[in-house]
């Protein structure tokens, strides 16, 4: 029956980056670890082409100062004439370049390919999954709540007159849904009521836990849908009508018959079962008893379907609070760290997730919103603070800061002094701003992992040019070496 209850089924992603990041998943049990670990290693094996790159570059740009009067030269006397003046620059790149100016430029543009194609292809994937985990999450949360309602409807064997039956959740602070597994490994959830003494406090075991016993049971489902077949006769022959019945269209029948439905002009409550008339006082925003306008207190009727809602959404909440992907004051990694957003999607974000409602069942959003809303009440708030965004600019603003100190130091040792062109200045302020922005409107792995990532630069940059300048000494004292030595004496 899985094709009647493929709702919001988002396949898991697979590619290069998911593998190993589930690798690393495997190893931390933690998708934010892994992904740091990831990203560490990474730039780790990125430092060293890089620093070959910088090496590169720096050559380049000495080589570039060196050869800057010769060409201001050659454009002050040949600038009326771009042919001769075009070919004597070409003499000068060939003179001072050599053949290095080309593998110069191939080994950048190399560079710039590869750490391009790194980060879109792990953006791309680290995108795919927040879909997924959005998309599985919500699903999981879903079918927590259809079978806490599904096992109290076989309880009642749907028929909530049974007096004798509505009289367990009137102390329905007292029940709660439990997972186990059986024998054959099949999970099986349960309706407990937990056991108390005449005082109303709760009995414990020798460990401390409340003690309970099973009110109704029956196999956890991942999959409500099945196949309604009617027989009929019609002209003395037997035809059977197959009618596909889905997940969603299983759970709202038991929804409708938990939650009555109101007609026009019916008044809201007449058709709900009461457990205990005046069960609690009615309270206002600022926690006071609310009176009426014969000034007595005004208090509020429990309804069956509010001790089964009751005990259905505590336990979704319970599932929620294991299973939600947070990290330090992120409460959910899969969507942007933004004070704009909040953590549990709303329905038309989740929808929009999976390609919109032509991949949704019908029925989905009265599903959602039966214990969607409640969750939200419960446990949404604001997913972010902007804080991955303001980090990333500055960490990648600081690592940009650190590269040009350590660049003008060395080339200040060596007594070059090196104009930074205007494309790599204008590139100082792009790049944050671009990493910026990504963190602003994409999930926060990603941030995540470009934060980390400018954090790893920034730390092995003064590492790299230890490396460069280790390079240079060597291929100076090969030099020097090769230098003739020339002899003066005296003869007598």
């Amino acid at each position: 029956m899985a094709n009647l209850s493929a709702l919001l089924a988002v396949s898991e992603p697979s590619g290069f980056w998911i593998t190993i990041i589930k690798a690393f998943e495997a190893v931390t049990n933690n998708y934010v670890l892994a992904i740091i670990f990831l990203t560490v290693v990474i730039r780790v094996i990125w430092a060293i082409v890089d620093t070959f790159s910088k090496h590169s570059q720096q050559k380049m740009s000495i080589i570039q100062s060196q050869m800057q009067p010769e060409l201001d030269k050659i454009k002050a006397k040949y600038g009326n004439s771009p042919q001769q003046l075009n070919q004597k620059q070409n003499e000068v790149y060939k003179k001072y370049y050599g053949k290095s100016y080309y593998t110069g430029c191939l080994m950048m543009l190399v560079v710039m390919i590869l750490n391009l194609v790194i980060f879109f292809t792990l953006f791309s994937g680290l995108n795919a999954m927040a879909t997924y985990k959005i998309d599985s999450n919500y699903n999981n949360l879903k079918y927590s709540y259809a079978n806490c309602i599904n096992v109290v409807d076989d309880y009642f064997n749907s028929d909530y007159t049974d007096e004798s039956k509505q009289e367990l959740f009137k102390n329905y602070e007292n029940l709660a849904f439990i997972i186990e597994s059986d024998d054959e490994g099949k999970q099986i959830i349960s309706l407990i009521k937990y056991q108390t003494n005449g005082d109303g406090e709760f009995i414990l075991d020798e460990n401390g836990n409340k003690t309970f016993s099973k009110v109704h049971s029956l196999e956890y489902k991942t999959d409500f849908g099945y196949i309604l077949e009617e027989t009929k006769e019609e002209d003395g022959k037997i035809i059977v009508d197959k009618t596909a019945v889905t997940t969603n269209d299983y759970i709202i029948s038991i929804l409708n018959r938990i939650f009555p439905v109101y007609g026009e002009g019916e008044v809201e409550g007449s058709k709900e079962i009461i457990l205990i008339e005046d069960y609690k006082p009615v309270l206002d925003e600022n926690g006071q008893q609310v009176i009426g306008e014969d000034g007595q207190p005004v208090y509020e009727d429990l309804y069956l379907s509010t001790a089964i809602q009751s005990t259905a959404m505590s336990y979704v909440i319970d599932v929620y609070d294991q299973t939600q992907d947070s990290f330090l004051w992120i409460e959910n990694i899969w969507i942007a760290d933004s004070p704009t957003v909040k953590s549990i999607v709303d329905y038309d974000t989740l929808v929009s997730q999976i390609g919109g409602e032509g991949n949704v069942q019908e029925g989905e959003r009265q599903v959602y919103d039966a214990f969607m809303k409640d969750l939200k009440i419960e446990r949404s708030r604001v997913n972010g603070y902007y804080i991955l965004a303001i980090l990333c600019v500055l960490v990648a603003v600081a690592s940009m800061l650190l590269n040009n100190y350590f660049t003008k130091r060395r080339n200040k040792k060596q007594g070059k002094e090196i104009q930074t062109q205007k494309s790599a200045k204008w590139m100082q302020i792009i790049v944050p701003i671009l990493l910026g922005i990504f963190a602003l409107f994409y999930n926060s792995v990603f941030s995540i992992y470009m934060l980390t990532g400018q954090i790893v630069s920034a730390i092995l940059t003064p590492l790299q040019y230890l490396v460069i300048d280790a390079i240079n000494n060597r291929k100076n004292k090969k030099t020097d070496d090769k230098k003739p030595v020339v002899e003066y004496s005296r003869k007598f």
